[in-house]
């Protein structure tokens, strides 16, 4: 018996992304992509001024930041979808930014490419970045 695609979620749920990692021997093996990890490496420890200044510089807010409040604000002027930032810093391209919350909303449901709701509420850069994309 098959399910519907989606059956069971609700909206506003996480997705999990399949990824194929290659393995030394050419072998190939699906998984799941932690997302929230990814950008926990990425990211590193949240009380570290040139952490928030790295993030901000790899989004193209060029300005002088000399605090981590002043970064906040600026990333929450940032419409960027957080599979596609860490996809754009492992393959050193540029980072795709939306003129607005709805547009990044309407692409993110598109392509289902969903940060958790509940990891980005938890604080720290991701949160300064949510959107709210479920939102009439």
């Amino acid at each position: 018996m098959s399910r519907k695609k989606g059956a069971g979620r609700k909206k506003g749920d996480a997705v999990s992304h399949q990824v194929v990692a290659k393995h030394e021997d050419g072998t190939k093996k699906k998984g799941h992509r932690n997302i929230v990890a990814e950008f926990a490496a990425y990211f590193g420890k949240e009380e570290k001024l040139e952490n928030w200044q790295r993030l901000c510089l790899d989004l193209g807010i060029c300005d002088e930041i000399s605090t981590i409040t002043k970064c906040r604000k600026a990333l929450s002027r940032v419409w960027v979808n957080i599979y596609d930032f860490l996809d754009a810093k492992v393959k050193g391209g540029t980072v795709p930014q939306f003129r607005s919350q709805r547009a990044l909303a309407e692409y993110t449901i598109k392509t289902r490419r969903i940060y958790p709701k509940k990891a980005a509420k938890e604080g720290g850069p991701v949160r300064e970045l949510l959107a709210h994309i479920f939102r009439n």
